[in-house]
């Protein structure tokens, strides 16, 4: 079973806060739930939109289509009519005038007085979205006491006399509704709860795990809410949170303190990026193990802040200047955020280099709901030397020391006989800045050296569906969550498709690559920008190159249902002679911009 319903409104009309009640409704009656945010880079004006998607099993992504949509103003009947599942429903406000719009048929419209309702119970204006949000679950058949329950936990914080009048016109609501007839009928599947968090959220709890004690960023979107949720259990989580005034000094943050001693972290997206590139690359000459979050939104420069894409692989892969190396890993869901916001502390200190958790405002700023994590995680600091003997008279510490692995003992300031010089210079083995052409040899040699003990470290790709299959899709990080409902699509037709996903993109073990696309007989890459840019990765290192790319990049991440259609069209040889497949979304709605269609 999947249903889904969209709540739309202008923007500062507490959408996104209705839809994560909404979420928060169905985890607490075990749904595995979805909610995907969408809205336009701007203070105030445009429209936003919020869905939320239920199912008996697995959710991975929003689909295209949703059972209802609860439009709180004009626009939303507008954007969204279109996108209603025949026999359907449109909850509107009865004050609002949507006789010029061409409803589809099959669809029921429902006109709500919700200012009635509201000074029925004794409420005001404000609480339009707790009504709103009543009528849609009274629509659904859902249990009123749980959204009671939501709206206590809420609105506590505001005092008990807004969380009666709240729960009073969401009452008045649920009731009107509840008195009509409609064949929804979502009712608790347990009593068991479901988590729900963003990627972002995620990440930042791996993090937690994994013994980060020190975060410091710049507020961007789409990776803010690390620092948001970060700040806000500073306290809980006995870490330290620093916002600083830019994104080079966030940086520079992160490596002073990784090289004091603590696990450190910071998190931004593409434009801060560009500004921590040349601390990323002190970074990795110190050997000052640090972990970057790059939440991609849409570039080059501003682009389109609020949407998401894959677009900065290449720029992350490609940072700063020189060579040396860096490890990427790219989650795919909820709890590869929290495996690998933990695992990256891990790689960073015992390989002391860069790594960068990529990944996007799809995965980052969506809500999906989980049960428990794995805790089953072990922390490894790798070459820490704690105890060392006196150093004989006119000699140094090592830090830099020439080994066999590539891997220098790694000392804290202050430990005795450890002294040392850490610096963005070329240097010895001391730390002294050098330029011998023979030392300089040496140690760009060690620190390549660290590849082949690290790639032993780093997991293959995983397969997901039958083993044999006759179409192969190929992705990397967050798509991989509608390319999964695309499997699922598949799988009722009977079509045998199954998935490799890639989590650790870099560095790759060409072995293990080859031998996870062994035996496949038609694949299909799936990616989020205009260029595959993974596509040309796996080509560079592992000479693989799949028979067909299927690229987006207008702002929205895949619908599983797009993906099936394309593929479907690749089974039955309608691109022959074409490799490079784009697709795009089939409506241009702008929400930036309402005025253009006459709203």
């Amino acid at each position: 079973m999947l249903f889904s319903i969209r709540i739309g409104a202008e923007a500062g009309a507490g959408v996104m806060v209705t839809g994560r009640m909404m979420a928060k409704c169905f985890t607490r009656g075990d749904y595995h739930v979805v909610c995907y945010p969408e809205y336009p880079s701007l203070v105030r004006g445009g429209h936003n939109v919020v869905q939320v998607s239920i199912g008996t099993s697995k959710v991975y992504s929003p689909p295209q289509k949703c059972n209802i949509v609860m439009a709180l103003n004009r626009d939303a009947v507008f954007y969204h009519k279109d996108f209603v599942s025949k026999g359907g429903v449109i909850i509107y406000d009865e004050a609002l005038d949507i006789s010029a719009f061409k409803i589809p048929k099959g669809v029921v419209v429902f006109p709500v007085p919700l200012a009635k309702l509201i000074e029925k119970a004794g409420g005001s204006p404000k609480m339009k979205n707790t009504v709103a949000l009543a009528c849609a679950l009274a629509m659904a058949d859902y249990p009123f006491d749980i959204l009671a329950g939501v709206i206590e936990d809420e609105f506590g914080r505001k005092g008990e006399d807004v969380v009666k009048k709240n729960i009073a016109v969401a009452k008045e609501g649920y009731d009107y509704v509840e008195s009509k007839n409609f064949e929804f009928d979502i009712k608790p599947l347990s009593k068991n709860r479901k988590m729900l968090l963003s990627g972002n959220e995620a990440i930042a709890l791996g993090a937690v795990k994994g013994g980060m004690k020190f975060y410091s960023a710049y507020p961007m979107t789409p990776a803010s809410n690390i620092l948001h949720y970060l700040f806000t259990n500073e306290r809980k989580f006995n870490i330290v949170v620093k916002q600083t005034e830019d994104e080079i000094a966030a940086m520079n943050y992160t490596v002073g303190a990784s090289y004091a001693g603590a696990r450190s972290m910071t998190g931004t997206s593409g434009g801060g990026f560009a500004l921590m590139v040349e601390a990323l690359g002190m970074a990795a000459l110190a050997e000052t193990p640090i972990v970057v979050a790059l939440v991609q939104r849409i570039g080059p420069s501003t682009g389109m802040p609020t949407w998401t894409e894959q677009g900065d692989l290449r720029f992350a892969l490609h940072a700063s200047q020189g060579d040396f190396l860096r490890v990427i890993l790219a989650p795919g869901d909820l709890e590869e955020c929290f495996e690998l916001g933990f695992e990256a502390f891990n790689l960073a200190e015992k390989y002391q280099l860069p790594v960068i958790i990529i990944s996007d405002k799809f995965l980052g700023e969506g809500l999906f709901s989980a049960d428990r994590f794995n805790e089953k995680l072990k922390i490894e600091r790798g070459k820490i030397v704690k105890g060392l003997p006196a150093l004989a008279p006119n000699t140094r510490f090592k830090r830099y020391e020439l080994t066999n692995d590539g891997i220098s003992p790694r000392v804290f300031p202050g430990t005795p006989n450890g002294m040392h010089v850490g610096t963005s210079y070329e240097h010895d083995e001391t730390g002294f800045s050098t330029e011998s052409f023979i030392m300089r040899t040496k140690q760009v040699d060690k620190r390549a050296r660290k590849i082949k003990k690290l790639l032993k470290d780093l997991p293959a790709p995983k397969l997901y569906g039958p083993k044999k299959a006759d179409v192969t899709i190929v992705c990397w990080g967050s798509q991989k969550l509608p390319v999964l409902d695309a499997i699922g699509i598949f799988k009722k037709e009977g079509i045998d498709v199954n998935v490799i996903h890639f989590t650790y993109i870099f560095p790759l073990d060409k072995a293990a690559v080859e031998k996870a696309f062994k035996g496949c007989k038609k694949t299909v890459m799936v990616e989020n920008n205009s260029t595959g840019q993974f596509a040309g990765i796996l080509k560079e290192y592992c000479d693989f190159q799949p028979d067909f790319l299927l690229l987006k990049y207008d702002g929205r991440q895949f619908f599983g249902e797009q993906i099936v259609e394309q593929i479907e069209k690749i089974i039955a040889s309608k691109y022959k002679g074409k490799r490079e497949i784009r697709i795009h979304e089939k409506e241009d709605l702008e929400y930036y911009n309402p005025q253009r269609h006459g709203l």
